[in-house]
């Protein structure tokens, strides 16, 4: 009999679950009885929905057990919170199951020459993780609000479960692509291609009006002859509060425009003017000021993460989001949310209870984390109106159906290679979720004198070739005559793609090399360990 991967569309085998009323360690076995949430399990035709009711006290966590034979389970590949962002482990790798590895969202698990695909659709009201073993599948919900449980007043349905296994010797790349369609009933998608600049790995937030004035230009060089007009993006830096003194960074609100800028309505006119789409970025939860204590989620000194959950607070992100947009800009970039709601650059840190430093506690206990993270997505989004959205330092799952672009990869850098390689050439392995969920944003291509734009242009080429956001940071005057012919190429490349190159060793590794054509006829391949002839070991943020 052949090897069979266990469903989970079907009644779970074992049932735990935890409201604020539950032991620590409700998952033992001297803990264990009938589960406090009161939930269902719907399995229908191609999916199962949780719903989970008033409890009697906050809701916790929810855990399903699917027990099946995996012993012939070969290896797992699971998704991220969010973005790739650069740890002692890079996220997105194939890897032997471990029973305890986290793998959120959704994973993959390969045997047999065959793929299963377990995950739950994008747009939850919970955060989910699966975990992965030769006796079966657990699935894990997180209803927490901040660090506490979530006092639900009606039902809610919490995810919708869908899985679907490969046939022997489908493509991997292709399935998953197939089950990343699978996930997102309704992705939003740019209405033209995206390409251009983001002034941040150049710069690094020393900009002025005069800069983005010499930036538009050389944009307009490199992207001549293409049909749609590129985006020059405004990274952190024009904001009136801006400070680099170490010790003492800021980089929140008041959004309005420094004394290098001043009305930024005059600087989105020199980017339309001179032919480009205008972009801006900020960070919509990290302020300074006298804000009522009933919407501060969080204060350091004087530095304050407002709480999105306060219906006062997301008037405030509208009105901040739709004063850019009514100053022209056509593009939007929103970060660090994530950050500010943990205290650290680890979204996991959302999940568990009593994680999130400093007890952080929402407003309104009511509505999961997940719910409020998405209410402050769609405020954004309501208020940019017709502008393209990109969500940086977000919930991956979240984000999809609402933002047309994804920042799914961690930081590049203009001063080394090896973050490109950590970050962004491994979050190539969500490329399936490219035009399935959102257009994927892997980063930027860096051009310095720091940094070898040679290898920067194949990034930048790959992105054109895969349909993913082909953006550059570029240092006036570091491009070459033949290195600028070469990126106007790129740029036209992604200008007028519509034909987009998979990954032809997905698979087998985490740093994809090989991309081939749609037709499957043509290979191109990238060496991206030439730079260090290997990997780089000792590295830090600046140098």
């Amino acid at each position: 009999m052949a090897n069979e991967f266990t469903s989970v569309l079907r009644t779970p085998d074992r049932v735990l679950g935890a409201t604020d009323d539950s032991p620590f360690r409700f998952e033992e076995r001297e803990n264990e009885c009938e589960s406090p949430v009161k939930y269902e399990y719907v399995v229908g035709e191609k999916s199962a929905k949780v719903i989970v009711y008033p409890s009697g006290s906050p809701v916790k966590y929810l855990k399903f057990r699917f027990r099946g034979n995996h012993y012939f389970v070969e290896k797992a590949l699971g998704d991220h919170w969010e973005r790739s962002c650069h740890t002692s482990q890079i996220p997105f790798e194939w890897k032997s199951m471990t029973p305890r590895r986290v793998m959120p969202w959704y994973t993959c698990l390969y045997g047999d020459n065959r793929c299963a695909f377990y995950g739950v659709k994008t747009g939850p009201d919970c955060l989910a993780l699966w975990m992965a073993d030769s006796k079966g599948v657990t699935l894990v919900l997180s209803l927490l609000s901040g660090n506490r449980g979530t006092d639900l007043k009606e039902p809610l349905v919490a995810c919708e479960v869908v899985e679907y296994f490969s046939q022997e010797g489908e493509d991997s790349y292709l399935a998953a692509r197939k089950f990343a369609r699978m996930m997102c009933d309704s992705p939003v998608m740019p209405k033209t291609p995206v390409f251009g600049v983001n002034n941040w790995y150049w710069a690094y937030g020393r900009i002025s009006r005069d800069s983005v004035k010499t930036e538009t230009s050389l944009l307009m060089e490199m992207t001549s002859g293409t049909k749609h007009k590129p985006y020059m993006i405004l990274d952190d830096g024009w904001q009136i509060n801006r400070s680099f003194v170490p010790g003492a960074t800021y980089n929140g609100g008041p959004w309005y425009g420094n004394d290098k800028f001043g009305d930024m309505r005059d600087t989105a006119e020199d980017i339309l003017k001179a032919g480009a789409r205008p972009g801006l970025w900020y960070r919509p939860l990290y302020t300074i000021g006298d804000i009522p204590n009933d919407e501060v989620f969080f204060k350091e000194s004087c530095k304050i993460v407002l709480d999105p959950s306060h219906p006062h607070v997301l008037e405030r992100v509208y009105n901040d989001t739709k004063r850019i947009r009514d100053w022209g800009f056509d593009l939007i970039k929103h970060d660090f949310t994530t950050n500010d709601l943990t205290g650290l650059d680890s979204s996991y840190l959302l999940f568990y209870n009593g994680a999130l430093g400093g007890g952080r506690v929402f407003h309104d206990n009511t509505r999961t984390t997940a719910t409020i993270i998405k209410d402050l997505y769609k405020t954004i989004q309501n208020a940019a109106g017709d502008a393209e959205v990109i969500g940086c330092n977000t919930l991956s799952h979240l984000t999809a159906g609402i933002h047309s672009i994804y920042r799914a990869g961690g930081d590049g850098s203009g001063r080394y290679w090896q973050l490109h390689l950590d970050n962004c050439i491994n979050c190539m392995m969500r490329l399936p979720q490219n035009q399935s969920f959102y257009m994927l944003d892997p980063d930027c291509a860096t051009f310095t004198e720091r940094v070898n734009a040679d290898i920067n242009l194949d990034f930048l080429e790959m992105c054109a070739l895969t349909g993913v956001t082909t953006l550059a940071s570029v240092k006036p005057g570091t491009l070459n005559e033949k290195q600028m012919a070469r990126i106007n190429d790129i740029y036209r490349l992604a200008d007028a793609n519509t034909e987009f190159y998979g990954i032809s060793d997905f698979d087998r590794v985490s740093l994809p090399e090989k991309f081939v054509s749609p037709d499957g006829k043509t290979v191109k391949e990238f060496d991206w360990m030439r730079e260090y002839d290997g990997a780089r070991y000792v590295m830090s943020w600046e140098n």
